[in-house]
């Protein structure tokens, strides 16, 4: 009888403590949800693009809603992705799986960057959250720099 209270008792706490984890988890992944205009080449000019890499802009194309492709010269380019709704989330998996993956962790935090950002493993790219929108700046074209990537979050920080 003793042993039949105590496996009752052990699900139940198991219950709870599984429930205060789901519940942790689903509210770090909510925030405020955009309601700007949603063009990702607003988001940071080809100048403030070639000021903050060092390089002039020869020209920017929008691929649909979600990126913008600046190119600059010697056939470089420098891709600003964005994730309007559910960025807090896909932050969350993206830098979760890749810690999972390698067994530590491979993102670099950046303070006062956003709500969070990262510097993804070998400076490939910077990941920055503001509310519910990922902005995610892919420097693997062309060795591109991680200062520079963060002048240009900045910039788009303060338009979200």
């Amino acid at each position: 009888m003793f042993f039949g209270l105590l496996a009752m008792g052990s699900c139940a706490y198991i219950a709870y403590r599984a429930k205060q984890r789901i519940n942790a988890v689903t509210g770090q992944m909510k925030s405020r949800p955009y309601h700007g205009k949603k063009d990702p080449c607003a988001l940071a000019t080809m100048t403030e693009v070639g000021n903050a890499l060092g390089k002039p802009v020869t020209g920017m194309q929008p691929v649909g809603t979600s990126a913008c492709i600046y190119h600059l010269g010697d056939d470089q380019q420098i891709a600003i992705e964005t994730t309007w709704e559910g960025g807090t989330m896909t932050m969350n998996l993206t830098h979760g799986a890749m810690k999972q993956i390698s067994g530590t962790e491979t993102f670099t935090r950046v303070t006062g960057l956003g709500d969070e950002a990262y510097i993804a493993p070998m400076g490939s790219a910077l990941m920055m959250r503001k509310g519910d929108v990922l902005v995610n700046i892919d420097l693997r074209n062309g060795g591109l720099n991680a200062e520079g990537a963060k002048e240009i979050a900045r910039k788009i920080a303060a338009r979200l």
